[in-house]
């Protein structure tokens, strides 16, 4: 079992806030603690998704 360094424990600290202050493309929000999906280098909300695909049908 492999522990985590200290440094990696504040590389992933750091990632998980830079994460949280980007905005969603879809609805422009912060993620913060929502869920969300990444693709291509781009952030959106689980929910925002969702809705994207029902509006589409």
């Amino acid at each position: 079992m492999k522990t985590m360094t200290t440094f990696e424990k504040l590389l992933k600290t750091e990632k998980q806030k830079r994460i949280a202050k980007t905005l969603c493309q879809i609805c422009n929000h912060p993620i913060g603690a929502k869920p969300y999906i990444m693709f291509e280098e781009r952030y959106f909300h689980s929910v925002c998704l969702k809705k994207e695909d029902k509006q589409d049908r």
